[in-house]
């Protein structure tokens, strides 16, 4: 064994004789009190649960997205606008070819 680990495990031993002592006195209420004021894993807030799913590896199928309403199909989809007149091409390749 380390020296660096021995003395870990002696100064925990330690530590918490020392706080057994501490609290024995304390009533309950109190002890849980003190001991959540000065607990490494105290928080301000309840921190919020994972999402459903969340942990499932690789990508759903597109009738499970549809199950759970990651896609919404539309029965009557829009239809989109079309233009009147195609575009004009100013830099054909042809035209510059025809030039030369």
């Amino acid at each position: 064994m380390k020296p660096n680990y021995l003395f870990f495990i002696t100064h925990r031993v330690l530590k918490e004789a020392y706080f057994q002592q501490y609290y024995t006195h304390l009533p309950e209420e109190e002890k849980q009190k003190k001991l959540s004021a000065c607990s490494r894993h105290r928080f301000l807030y309840i921190p919020p649960c994972t999402p459903e799913n969340f942990w499932e590896v690789g990508f759903p199928s597109t009738q499970t997205c549809i199950e759970r309403g990651y896609i919404k199909e539309e029965k009557h989809p829009q239809t989109r606008s079309r233009r009147r007149q195609p575009y004009t091409a100013l830099f054909s390749p042809k035209q510059h070819q025809q030039e030369k």
